[in-house]
């Protein structure tokens, strides 16, 4: 999961692409990127690290330009390394061209395969790369054309932006898994993964780009053209789970108002449990605790003391640093926690090691019981669409019952929310409004060959005929 935003024909790109990507820090914090078209020059920026360490006031003065995008990234596909962070710029026949890349590719190894038998050398190991070399190899008359013919090939994830001289460019893949959306600022048009990057950076929000839809704005217009039929509308239901910021829209709700209603349904569906007081593990999963509290009348109290200058603990690049993340940013409140039973409300449980340590740490601090109450169904399936969660190892409740997990993180009680509860909350009727196939373990695209690629056996899809 990252974060990509873009900003066309304004004379403040740069601060307004950081301003953007700033707003988008949560979706990814091991690098970014800023990419400027300076007169039909493309200017480069790029780091490891947050935006605000990355660019300075005189690294943004040097990006020059009128338009811009930009680029947070988590790794999923390729290391966390300098030579994967986006955007990627490519000089190529049209002339330069940058891309920045949300989503994860599923047949990258295949496309790439193919592609080095032709000649093409790749210079990262990020699927992103993918792309550049199928418009190199498969041409159009223009930029858009190029793409229309090549976005195509692509199978997985993918939510894009691309700058060239004069014009910036959005697509969103045929499934609309990851999101994108479309803004305006006085002339200046927006592109951004979240509605709260548009708003914050003084914009306002017009509409998502649809699954399987361009957007090419040029001259002050936005033109739209349809490069692949829409498929089923499958969005990732983690943006409303854990991904995007509380004040930003999915799915016609804020993303706030979905985690409260989130909350109050898994209270009705642990109706009757006995405790002192409800609580969330911060950041996200308070709102989840709000909801409860006033559907089942329980306080809601603060149980951790969040530093905020640590990052979010699900997106670090492995587990030593999402255990040691966890560890730095929540502090017991004893006086609120000894001698309580405690219902405690988390958006997910992945791998139970951070929940492990959080009931620990709960219990050592005085706590006399701990009811863990998570806001998601069992996770069981890897997610090959932009989420690192690539094998059914890591995934405890995989290979564990809800019971043995239970003991495992050492919690009175486990419960985990309905999958219909879950769909309902985030604004679908049915669970085909979203991608919930990590619940499931039914995909919306073939995935064979990167399962393969991680010795999974063959999985199942949820569309006939795949």
């Amino acid at each position: 999961m990252c974060g990509i935003f873009g900003i066309s024909d304004n004379k403040d790109a740069s601060r307004l692409a950081y301003v953007g990507l700033f707003t988008l820090q949560h979706r990814g914090q091991e690098s970014a990127g800023i990419v400027t078209d300076d007169g039909g020059t493309l200017r480069h920026g790029i780091g490891m690290g947050l935006v605000s360490e990355i660019f300075t006031k005189d690294a943004l003065e040097s990006l020059k330009g009128r338009s811009a995008i930009g680029h947070v990234r988590y790794s999923t596909t390729g290391s966390s390394h300098i030579k994967n962070a986006q955007p990627l710029v490519l000089d190529s026949y049209l002339g330069q061209v940058a891309v920045a890349h949300n989503g994860n590719l599923t047949n990258s190894d295949a496309l790439k395969e193919e592609l080095q038998k032709g000649g093409a050398i790749f210079q990262s190991t990020s699927d992103t790369e993918v792309i550049l070399h199928l418009m190199a190899k498969h041409r159009g008359r223009s930029l858009e054309d190029t793409l229309a013919k090549n976005l195509p090939k692509l199978e997985g994830s993918y939510a894009f932006a691309f700058l060239a001289p004069g014009k910036m460019i959005g697509a969103r893949d045929p499934n609309g898994f990851r999101p994108l959306v479309l803004g305006k600022l006085g002339r200046s048009f927006m592109l951004a993964s979240e509605t709260c990057a548009i708003e914050v950076a003084g914009g306002k929000v017009l509409r998502e780009l649809a699954p399987g839809e361009m957007v090419t704005i040029a001259g002050g217009k936005a033109r739209f053209r349809r490069f692949a039929p829409a498929k089923n509308f499958t969005r990732c239901i983690f943006e409303q789970v854990y991904f995007a910021r509380p004040d930003s829209v999915v799915a016609g709700r804020t993303v706030q108002t979905s985690r409260y209603e989130i909350g109050a349904l898994l209270a009705r569906e642990m109706k009757g449990v006995k405790a002192d007081l409800v609580s969330g593990v911060p950041d996200s999963g308070t709102v989840y605790a709000l909801g409860f509290s006033d559907e089942s009348g329980l306080p809601f109290q603060t149980v951790f003391m969040r530093n905020h200058y640590t990052g979010r603990s699900f997106i670090q690049p492995d587990q030593r640093l999402r255990e040691f993340t966890a560890h730095l940013k929540l502090a017991p409140i004893r006086d609120v926690i000894q001698g309580k039973t405690i219902i405690l409300i988390d958006d997910s449980l992945v791998r139970g090691t951070t929940s492990r340590k959080i009931v620990k740490s709960l219990k050592q601090a005085g706590a006399k019981k701990i009811i863990m109450a998570i806001a998601s169904p069992p996770i069981i399936s890897p997610c090959f669409y932009g989420i690192d969660t690539p094998s059914k190892k890591e995934l405890i409740a995989c290979n564990l019952t809800v019971e043995k997990i239970r003991r495992f993180i050492g919690a009175a009680e486990l419960h985990y929310l309905g999958l219909e509860s879950l769909v309902s909350a985030c604004g679908g009727g049915k669970d085909r409004n979203f991608c919930v196939s990590c619940f499931t373990g039914k995909y919306n695209t073939r995935v064979d060959a990167v399962a393969k690629a991680y010795g999974l056996p063959k999985l199942a899809s949820a569309k006939a005929g795949l």
